[in-house]
């Protein structure tokens, strides 16, 4: 009997301690699943505000713009482009009101052949910054759109550093446009702002901004991409998929190269905000919560064993009762 009772315990022993590493594993794979999913979708949310900031920071360089060119000292040099006195009241008035602007390259008024009548840098000044045709362009866009707008963010030609160009037409008293205003901003103000948001429970969150027309990155946190053609094909696949496939609705998430990557198509203007996030980060909650699962496993053993223990102490009581009982 005794030696029926040890080799069972000991069958039951190895059953439980596989039962609960199994149970353990499972347990593991699912708080990995769920923390998984639930760091894709904390970053479709983060990749979807990310892009409206970038929105609305240039809807306020369009609205910076538009107040500028609806100023009484830009409609009138465009009315009369030769008056001495205009010119020098709309430089001074240029001058003034781009000293308040941080991060602002340039701000100008302009004919429609692109010569310019005022600027904040003096010497570009009373020269054209386009050919015939490019002007003739430029001109028909701006009508067509009717108030101020973003072409895109570029590279600057003297700075190398990228831009946010923006251009609004300028009216006369009869609502007829005359001319327009242009200003640039660069890019570094956007990326402050998106740094600013850092500190609040996202400090190893990464951003970048794709052109995808062009394939270049407009800004990156890898600085030395900024400008650059993205070549990481896998990136490119994943923006194709949140751009083309209804199923994704301009949002794609992927998990590579130890990260976890979500992309947001941004179809107005053609560009894609990505959002990045390290593994090691995602998930560096998973060491506080296995040794959670341990104690919970090392628990359900030991109360198992004492079920067991007092199962097999209650049969061996029960069998000495009846022996005792036949003797009797």
């Amino acid at each position: 009997m005794k030696n029926s009772i040890k080799r069972n315990t000991l069958i039951f022993a190895v059953a439980v301690v596989i039962l609960i590493s199994l149970l353990f594993l499972v347990a593991t794979f699912i708080t990995i699943g769920s923390i998984g999913d639930k760091a894709l979708s904390d970053m479709k949310v983060v990749a979807n505000d990310r892009a409206q900031l970038v929105e609305t920071y240039i809807q306020g360089c369009c609205d910076y713009l538009e107040g500028f060119s609806k100023t009484t000292e830009v409609r009138e040099v465009l009315e009369n482009p030769l008056d001495t006195d205009l010119l020098k009241a709309v430089r001074d008035t240029t001058a003034r009101i781009s000293n308040d602007m941080e991060y602002l390259e340039g701000l100008y008024v302009a004919k429609w052949d692109t010569y310019v009548l005022a600027h904040n840098n003096p010497d570009a000044m009373n020269q054209k910054f386009r050919n015939k045709d490019e002007a003739l362009e430029l001109e028909d866009q701006i009508k067509k759109v009717g108030k101020a707008f973003c072409t895109g963010i570029v590279e600057a030609p003297v700075t190398k550093r990228m831009v946010i160009p923006i251009y609004a037409p300028v009216k006369n008293d009869s609502g007829e446009m005359i001319g327009f205003a242009g200003a640039a901003f660069y890019t570094d103000g956007l990326e402050e702002c998106l740094a600013s948001l850092k500190g609040r429970g996202i400090d190893d969150v990464g951003y970048s901004l794709i052109n995808v027309k062009k394939n270049q990155y407009i800004f990156s946190e890898d600085e030395s991409q900024v400008g650059r053609e993205c070549k990481d094909e896998e990136l490119r696949s994943a923006i194709v998929k949140a751009h083309t496939d209804i199923n994704y609705g301009g949002y794609y998430s992927y998990s590579g190269d130890g990260k976890i990557i979500s992309c947001y198509y941004m179809t107005n203007r053609d560009w894609a905000f990505v959002v990045t996030e390290k593994n090691s980060e995602v998930y560096s909650d998973l060491g506080g919560i296995n040794p959670l699962l341990v104690a919970c496993s090392i628990g359900c053993v030991i109360f198992i064993i004492i079920a067991y223990l007092f199962c097999v102490y209650s049969s061996i009581t029960k069998e000495k009762e009846d022996v005792y009982g036949k003797e009797d």
